[in-house]
């Protein structure tokens, strides 16, 4: 058994390949050469994971991965538990489907990253393409748990359909941010982007860093929401990010909606001093 399980990818790759098998949880149990066999995509054709990749260690469910993996889509994908960390940006659906665990990506995130995701955490130290912790193609819920912190920005239709848990977006977020939420908060302490939470349920979308309110959305009354307290002072203590005390402590405007699909959503709108 070793402490880490190493993947060095071998040479700049020249086109995408789908890495679903790359998981920390499946790896606990497998040797080097077991792990090296494991089956990678590129389109229809079917290679190895130890084609793209030099594997050192074995047996255990901490995993690093090192080397330009921007076109690797489908890291740590359904993964279950244990951590899987890579050092440099990744592709596209890291961590998409994750139940339990912790992914984290040193660059930034490819599109669809944590999407549909249920437990687990997934912490991006760049941006994050579009659909983060968004619904997989066809599904009616998109995040159903745990917690997703990207440190820059997001693209479009972050936390989409979200259902349950924690998102959270450093820098700006793009259009649609919370769109069709459920349950569950998003919090933008950048610029929110166009339509936010459109067609929300009910959940909360927090933005501190400026928002256009929606015209259907009603205002409903100004005050200090404990919930945002507790989450800002935990993601502050838990992931190191830049929270300033103002936001934690500060008052909010508080908007109810959306009117076009009666609910009981909710979006907190941070009143500069």
């Amino acid at each position: 058994m070793s402490d880490a399980v190493t993947l060095t990818l071998r040479a700049p790759l020249a086109e995408p390949i789908e890495a679903e098998c790359v998981r920390a949880d499946r790896f606990a149990a497998l040797d080097e050469r077991e792990i090296a066999a494991l089956p990678v995509w590129l389109g229809r054709r079917q290679a190895r994971l130890g084609d793209f990749f030099e594997v050192r260690g074995a047996r255990t469910a901490r995993v690093r991965i090192a080397g330009d993996v921007r076109r690797v889509d489908g890291l740590g994908a359904g993964m279950t538990g244990g951590e899987l960390v890579i050092d440099g940006d990744a592709g596209s659906r890291v961590a998409a489907g994750l139940t339990g665990g912790h992914v984290e990506v040193v660059g930034s995130a490819g599109d669809d990253a944590g999407m549909g995701m249920t437990g687990g955490t997934l912490y991006v130290r760049g941006r994050a393409g579009d659909r983060v912790g968004a619904a997989a193609p066809g599904a009616s819920k998109g995040m159903t748990g745990g917690e997703i912190v990207v440190r820059g920005s997001a693209g479009r239709d972050a936390g989409a359909r979200m259902r349950r848990g924690l998102l959270f977006v450093g820098g700006d977020a793009g259009d649609s941010v919370a769109r069709a939420t459920i349950a569950g908060t998003v919090i933008v302490l950048g610029r929110t982007g166009r339509n936010p939470a459109f067609a929300s349920k009910r959940g909360t979308l927090v933005a501190v860093g400026g928002v256009d309110i929606p015209v259907t959305y009603r205002f409903a009354c100004t005050y200090e929401p404990p919930h945002v307290r507790l989450a800002l002072t935990y993601l502050r203590g838990r992931y190191d990010v830049g929270i300033d005390r103002t936001f934690i402590t500060g008052r909010y405007r508080r908007f109810c909606g959306d009117a076009g699909e009666p609910g009981t959503g909710e979006i907190l709108e941070w009143l500069t001093e």
